[in-house]
This record gives structure tokens, C-alpha cells and sequence, in this order.
């Protein structure tokens, strides 16, 4: 099975008010970011030189902003993963970018390096929802969107965000209605999770009220979407037919990846591991260190449960039985039967999937059946 490439590039302008992500703020130009690219150069060797030559078909290039770069630096970046991986020629290339980054010249430099995806960070084309949501840079325009989807040969994504406070199901339809005509590949949809710590909670807190407000949205705009064509496949994604996300899939589908930068996580060889550095430790340090995840002979069971069970096609217990080498533990199996009652998972054959509404309860439902393996 190949393998899938993560590069973090942890800058923002200005941090948007909702996110915990770990990102410093920094400009295009900035001396931190031409000194993060080399460095991340080196660490790809480094990976290189200690696990060996590895065999990768996606590489996904997220943040923080990664738009923030210029094709000089993504030309540096993919040269140096040429060199030291071994790219399949299909490799699917991905870029998150921001509507603020938007320009026809850049477009045609990243296609031009093979770069064959680009995920544009649109969340609302509503002003009012823009600034309750605390977004950084400029709202996305329909001129953004006419560039957007005319320039270069990119499979074309976007990700929009739903359940704002105050929002109501017009305004989200409205934001897909305007998408919708230019014909994405690629939709994720997410729902607004209000933070601890953020600007946006300290502004607004969430109560029951909201979370039924937040549902009844989402199972609107989801609707929409397949009535228009598009396959669910994972809680937050919808697709046209073959246009899911390879790398995502990687994670949902328990593949190997290999995470690099500041903060990137990896799971290779069944084992999580991670650089748990800031920017200026990951800039200043000697080497390159990683911690490593070993939190016993649960871990790859619950693993599979919490990734695999994303996916709207949920899993086999025959395929559970394959990665892990382990049937489903009794305690899961029994929380498992009360969620079948309250009509939160179904069993189809030896396929266990979630139902509508336990696609809504999703992470409390897969934290309650890994909770007593942890």
C-alpha cells in the first residue's frame, strides 16, 4: 500500500478567530518562511536517509496557510520529495489556499508543477456570517470563484462551514447555491466547533439551542448536496463520483502516511509518531526528534475505530479483523448493541456504519466505544 505525504506549513496572516490549530502569524515574504522551507527541505532527507525510500502517491500541502508560498518554494519543496521519496506518476497534489492568495499567474505556476488540486477555503460567502465567524482576510467574491474555476487543470475543491451562531438554513443553501453552478469536484462541508480558548468563544457560547440549530442545518445542506449528485462518503466530504480525496482516505482508511513540519503527525509501519516542535524549535533545533505514541495493546483497535468509522461506508469486522488481528472487544460489542437500540449504528451483514443521525453524534458515539480501551 503507498504511502501519503503531509507538509505543514504553519503561518497565517492572522489567525482566524475560530481556529485552535497551531499556526504564527507571518507574510508572504517573510525571512521565518524562506527558513521553514529549507528547513522542511532537510527534514525530507532526513526521512529519507532513516526510513528508506518511500513509495507515496498523494502529497498534501497543509496549514496554516500554504497558499502563503510562492511556486519557488513549492518547486524547492517538490523537488525535494522527488529526490528523496519515490513519487507514483499519478501522485495526487494538494494544495490548501486561501481566497486572499488568489491570482491567476500563481494558479498556472502551481499546475505547471504538477500540483493538480487546490482546496479553497471559501467557509462563507455571507459578509454578515464572515465577521461573526472571526475569518481572516477578505470574504470570497464571485470574482474569486470565476478565477478560481478557470484557470489551470486542477481537480477544484471547497470547503465550506455551516452552523454558524445566527445562521440560518437560507444562508448556508445560499453559500452552496453560489458554488454549486461552477460544478467542484470536491465539497467539505464542517460544522462550526467553538473552541476553548479561541476569540469566538470568548464572544459566544454554545447552548442546546444552537446544537439542534446546527443540525437541522447540516442534515439540510446535506440533502442538498446528494440531491445534487454528490456522494457522501465521509461525515464532512461530498464528492462527484472519483473525486474523493486520496490522501484524506489515507487517514480514514488506516494507510500509512508520513507527516513533515513543525507539528506534523505520521503513522507508519502501525505506529503514530509525531514532531512536537515550534516553528522557532523546529527552526533552531540540531536534529530532527519524534515522539512516538505507544499507548498499549488497545491502540491500533481503537485507532481503526475512531478513523474508520468516519466514513459513511463504516467498516467490516472482517477488515477490523485484518489490520488489527483482533475481533471487536466485548466492551465495544456492548456498547455497540445500546447504540443499535437508540438507532445510532446499524449492522449490515458484517458491516457496521453509522446512521444519519449517528453521523451527527459521531465523535461522541466513537469516543464512547474506544473510551474503556484507552
Amino acid at each position: 500500500m503507498k504511502a501519503g505525504i503531509y507538509l505543514h506549513i504553519p503561518f497565517c496572516r492572522r489567525k482566524c478567530d475560530y481556529c485552535n490549530f497551531y499556526s504564527i502569524t507571518a507574510e508572504r515574504h517573510d525571512d521565518v518562511i524562506c527558513r521553514y522551507v529549507d528547513r522542511l527541505i532537510e527534514e525530507i532527507s532526513f526521512r529519507s536517509e532513516i526510513s528508506g525510500r518511500l513509495n507515496a502517491d498523494t502529497v498534501y500541502f497543509g496549514g496554516g496557510t500554504p497558499s502563503l508560498l510562492d511556486a519557488s518554494d513549492f518547486e524547492k519543496i517538490i523537488k525535494g520529495l522527488n529526490s528523496a521519496f519515490s513519487l507514483s506518476g499519478d501522485t495526487e497534489i494538494t494544495v490548501e489556499m486561501n481566497p486572499h492568495d488568489l491570482n491567476r499567474q500563481k494558479l498556472l505556476d502551481l499546475n505547471s508543477l504538477g500540483i493538480n488540486r487546490i482546496v479553497l477555503g471559501v467557509q462563507t460567502l455571507n459578509e454578515k456570517m464572515h465577521n461573526i465567524l472571526g475569518r481572516s482576510g477578505r470574504l470570497c467574491t464571485p470574482a474569486d470563484l470565476d478565477l478560481f474555476f478557470s484557470t489551470g487543470e486542477f481537480t477544484r475543491c471547497i470547503d465550506i462551514i455551516g452552523g454558524l451562531p445566527g445562521q440560518r438554513e437560507e444562508n448556508l443553501l445560499s453559500d452552496l447555491k453560489q458554488v454549486l453552478p461552477f460544478l467542484p469536484e470536491h465539497i467539505s462541508l464542517y460544522l462550526l466547533s467553538v473552541e476553548e480558548g479561541t476569540p469566538l468563544a470568548r464572544r459566544f457560547s454554545p447552548d442546546e439551542t444552537f446544537e439542534d440549530n446546527q443540525r437541522n442545518l447540516w442534515e439540510s445542506a446535506m440533502d442538498f448536496l446528494v440531491s445534487k449528485g454528490y456522494e457522501h462518503y465521509e461525515i464532512s466530504n461530498f464528492c462527484r463520483p472519483g473525486c474523493q480525496s486520496r490522501h484524506n482516505m489515507k487517514y480514514w482508511s488506516f494507510a500509512p502516511y508520513a507527516g513533515l513540519g513543525a507539528g506534523a503527525h505520521s503513522f507508519l509501519d502501525s505506529r503514530r509518531f509525531s514532531s512536537r516542535s515550534s516553528v522557532q524549535n523546529y527552526l533552531e533545533s540540531s536534529s530532527f526528534s519524534y515522539e512516538y505514541d505507544d499507548r498499549g495493546d488497545n491502540a491500533l483497535i481503537v485507532e481503526y475505530l475512531m478513523t474508520a468509522l468516519r466514513l459513511t461506508r463504516g467498516f467490516t469486522l472482517s477488515g477490523l479483523r485484518a489490520v488489527t488481528g483482533r475481533d471487536l472487544p466485548s466492551v465495544s460489542a456492548s456498547r455497540m448493541e445500546d447504540m443499535i437500540s437508540q438507532g445510532m449504528i446499524i449492522i449490515e451483514g458484517d458491516r457496521i456504519l453509522l446512521t444519519r443521525q449517528g453521523l451527527f453524534y459521531a465523535d461522541a458515539l466513537i469516543y464512547r466505544l474506544t473510551e474503556p480501551l484507552l
